[in-house]
């Protein structure tokens, strides 16, 4: 029974990759494929990497689900490459659901839920550090004496690849520590830089509210304008331009989104970042002609 350990890992690892398509519901046809083709890939290498670990039963419907596969996201990268997104879509998702029905006998299903919960968890931090490390440059940048912002913030990075390692090696209670760690250290780190953003950037509710009541209405305009310019795109079979615009489009309204949330819940400086994302999509609208 020494292939048991492994198998938990390999449900934890699979769960990552084959469960993980409502994060990327929202991209691109064009970047979902790259993802999902390239969650396959990470499938694949660790399959293999464990397989000699496995009974001879096991093995055998692994290798059996990979010979399947392959073929699949050959033809998936041939699509990506011709421009068909769409498709190159669908057959990433065949051949990952052709590894999910291989394993459904024998994952552990409740693994398998807390191994994807948890990678969930990574992800939402791991962004969350992003926006806050984008606030503390802004502090610095107007001079503010950073050092123990960029320390803690530093601490937070490192538990989050810990968790991912050891989420990587099917050590799920562990994995789970650190990520509470990690929330908990981002949580005062939140707080401190969220006062120290008060005090020296300005970011008065009257201020922010201005900025997105003129951004909004921007973005709102652009919208309309590219979408006319994707349909015109698509009347001039002009692909692979039309699904550039679109995904500027869809980038927009994301982004509108998050700083309606933002707004919502108080979170001043993070609407700011959103603010100013999106001024940066409108300068490539102005570039398209907009």
């Amino acid at each position: 029974m020494m292939w048991k350990k492994p198998i938990l890992v390999l449900a934890s690892i699979s769960l990552i990759a084959l469960l993980t398509f409502p994060v990327y519901a929202q991209a691109g046809a064009e970047e979902l494929a790259k993802r999902l083709i390239q969650s396959y890939g990470n499938v694949k290498s660790f399959l293999q990497s464990i397989i000699d670990n496995l009974n001879d039963e096991t093995a055998s419907k692994v290798e059996d689900a990979l010979a399947r596969a392959d073929p699949l996201i050959e033809e998936a990268n041939t699509l990506l490459s011709s421009g068909d997104y769409e498709s190159a879509v669908e057959k990433a998702r065949e051949a990952l659901s052709v590894i999910r029905d291989a394993l459904r006998d024998i994952k552990d299903v409740d693994a398998i839920r807390e191994g994807g919960r948890l990678r969930m968890a990574i992800g939402r931090l791991s962004r969350a550090v992003i926006r806050v490390e984008r606030v503390i440059q802004a502090l610095e940048n107007r001079g503010v004496n950073t050092t123990n912002f960029t320390s803690q913030l530093e601490e937070v990075k490192s538990l989050l690849e810990d968790a991912k390692s050891l989420l990587k090696s099917g050590d799920l209670e562990e994995a789970r520590e650190k990520i509470e760690e990690a929330a908990n250290g981002l949580r005062s780190l939140y707080s401190d830089v969220r006062g120290a953003a008060k005090e020296h950037l300005n970011l008065t509710k009257e201020k922010v509210l201005n900025r997105v009541k003129k951004i909004e209405r921007a973005s709102e305009r652009c919208i309309v304008r590219l979408d006319l310019i994707y349909k015109k795109l698509l009347r001039e079979n002009k692909t692979e331009d039309a699904e550039k615009v679109l995904k500027l489009k869809n980038s927009i309204e994301r982004t509108l989104l998050s700083l309606k949330r933002h707004i919502e819940n108080g979170q001043r400086f993070l609407a700011l970042e959103d603010v100013r994302q999106l001024f940066r999509y409108l300068r490539v609208c102005r570039r398209l002609g907009t």
